[in-house]
């Protein structure tokens, strides 16, 4: 059936909070349950931003498979209906999760594809909405993380290419794909750079973010954690 609204698509990925599978490097720092906690309202942060792109589609790219029920019971009770918009993520690394969902998005009639990550909360909402923008004269736009990889990857040309030898994990993603973007002849866009939250060092540099309402219940986590560090810290009390 043939989009007749929006022609930007954008998949937010997202991964079912449960304690001790997600956020790893920071359980020591949160406990796997807090950790779990702090995923989600990252998540669901960077989705209610998407949500408020104009023009543009968003979907969930969820994972794992089976655990459907429970992410849409999550997102629909923070997001109301959202109705026929979930989808597995397929892959089984992080190149072939992103070109599946792009793949995808292309297959439904969208001339524009957006895969949004969830590891940026305080990411600015016109650092996407300038995404979005940037797929109108360019082939890719990519919107990079310091740590070396992307908060966001958008496409307007498909090119099975453009994760060709990428070393996922290791901080020297993004040299790879500009290599393989600039080899297809594809132009793109770089967005503005942006902290991602995926270990304990990134932890200082949100606390100097969550100022403002909209991030009360991460900024709750990230008390709740120092409180029980200067208890830990302090020891047992003296009779």
């Amino acid at each position: 059936m043939p989009i007749t609204g929006p022609t930007t698509a954008i998949a937010v990925f997202l991964t079912n909070p449960e304690a001790g599978t997600v956020k790893a490097r920071l359980a020591g720092a949160l406990g796997p349950e807090g950790a779990a906690r702090f995923y989600w309202e990252c998540a669901l942060l960077v989705m209610a931003k998407a949500l408020r792109l104009r023009p543009a589609e968003v979907f969930v790219f969820f994972s794992p498979a089976e655990k459907r029920a429970e992410v849409e019971t999550l997102v629909l009770s923070r997001f109301g209906r959202f109705e026929g918009r979930f989808v597995a993520q397929s892959g089984t690394g992080m190149g072939d999760r992103v070109l599946g969902a792009l793949d995808h998005l292309r297959e439904l009639g969208f001339a524009r594809q957006i895969v949004l990550r969830t590891d940026s909360p305080t990411l600015p909402l016109e650092f996407i909405q300038k995404g979005v923008a940037a797929l109108e004269d360019r082939d890719c736009v990519i919107g990079p993380t310091w740590a070396g990889d992307f908060y966001l990857f958008g496409l307007k040309r498909a090119d099975a290419g453009i994760f060709r030898n990428v070393p996922w994990g290791s901080g020297l993603e993004l040299g790879q794909i500009h290599d393989n973007l600039s080899s297809a002849g594809m132009t793109f866009q770089m967005l503005p750079r942006w902290q991602e939250m995926d270990s304990p060092d990134d932890l200082p540099f949100l606390k100097g973010q969550v100022r403002h309402a909209d991030y009360r219940r991460l900024k709750a986590i990230l008390e709740e954690t120092d409180r029980q560090g200067k208890e830990e810290n302090a020891g047992p009390s003296r009779p």
